[in-house]
């Protein structure tokens, strides 16, 4: 499979070209252009300015695009919700806890359709969170991202905890939709739920059938679709979804493995709703971070963000819900 680009025209796309390095690199960009004119000689000098009208205009560009970025970001609001109150085998009541997380929304009254945010076992990063609110609520959807560390003071929950942690942790996700029902901006009937590694490991658990029975939630809310971003595919007890399911992964990700996912999903089999898994060659876990530039490791595994993997997993992520909540 190839990578694609499908956001080449953003204004994230040309933001590269503002900023201190921004004479240095277009003088570049003029030269290649000065070159296929015939016309390199007058600006082959190493460290010469632009021309005064070229500096001119690119600046003015810059700072329309700064303004323009400023007005497109979404604006993520605090907000805390109960967690869904769990009911054991035994018939135990174990009650919701008070959990933390970010709104945003697009602009009215609506109601929209809505997208809950599952993090990784180390977090969210700030660059992740404002990446993934952008782009949604661009599209009119509603955003909820859940932080289910924060009141639980945990840091991360990457080894001997992770467990423990996504058993507390899948009370949360549906703690999220039914806060989210709650709303009258948000239409109900239409949320997903989108998760990333230890987070994509619980979005596969909630999209499982009948998982929500084993919650006490007050109405029949469910997730309509769900999306995971490299999730461990490994565990042996994870039944098929239930409800349209997508599956990003990378290749050489070597902290949960390409072709765990690959086999589970091989042995799901095609009845049910449709499953779709895509894998990214040459792409490392954590592709969808933008922070992890350059890679780095974490707990011996090797992490790494892929632009162009990032991209065209953006773009399929936005036509799958496109086509399961509107």
């Amino acid at each position: 499979m190839s990578k694609s680009s499908s956001v080449g025209n953003s204004p994230g796309a040309i933001a590269p070209f503002c900023g201190p390095a921004m004479q240095s690199r277009t003088r570049i960009i003029h030269d290649r252009r000065a070159a296929q004119s015939g016309t390199i000689a007058s600006l082959e000098k190493e460290g010469e300015p632009l021309p005064r009208r070229a500096s001119l205009v690119l600046t003015l560009y810059c700072a329309i695009h700064a303004l323009m970025a400023g007005a497109l970001a979404a604006s993520l609001e605090h907000v805390a919700f109960e967690s869904a109150s769990q009911r054991l085998l035994s018939g135990t009541i174990i009650d919701g806890e008070r959990i933390e997380g970010y709104l945003a929304k697009p602009d009215g009254a609506g109601p929209f359709p809505a997208v809950v945010g599952l993090h990784g076992c180390a977090g969210m990063h700030d660059t992740t969170r404002q990446r993934l609110a952008d782009r949604l609520v661009g599209r009119g959807y509603v955003l909820l991202l859940v932080d289910s560390y924060a009141t639980r003071r945990i840091v991360d929950a990457c080894t001997s905890t992770a467990f423990a942690t996504f058993l507390k942790r899948r009370p949360d996700a549906y703690g999220a939709l039914l806060f989210l029902g709650s709303q009258t901006f948000v239409d109900s009937e239409r949320v997903a739920v989108v998760g990333f590694s230890a987070g994509a490991r619980v979005t596969l658990s909630v999209a499982e059938p009948n998982s929500f029975e084993l919650f006490l939630p007050p109405s029949k809310l469910r997730f309509r679709a769900a999306a995971a971003f490299y999730p461990p595919c490994k565990d042996p007890w994870t039944s098929r979804p239930g409800i349209p399911t997508l599956i990003f992964i990378g290749a050489l990700d070597n902290w949960t493995p390409a072709s765990d996912c690959a086999d589970k999903v091989a042995s799901w089999g095609n009845d049910g709703p449709p499953i779709e898994l895509i894998v990214y060659p040459g792409v490392y876990h954590g592709f969808y971070y933008p922070h992890l530039q350059p890679g780095q490791t974490m707990f011996d595994h090797w992490l790494e963000y892929d632009g162009e993997a990032a991209d065209d997993a953006t773009h399929r992520l936005h036509q799958f819900l496109d086509r399961h909540l509107k």
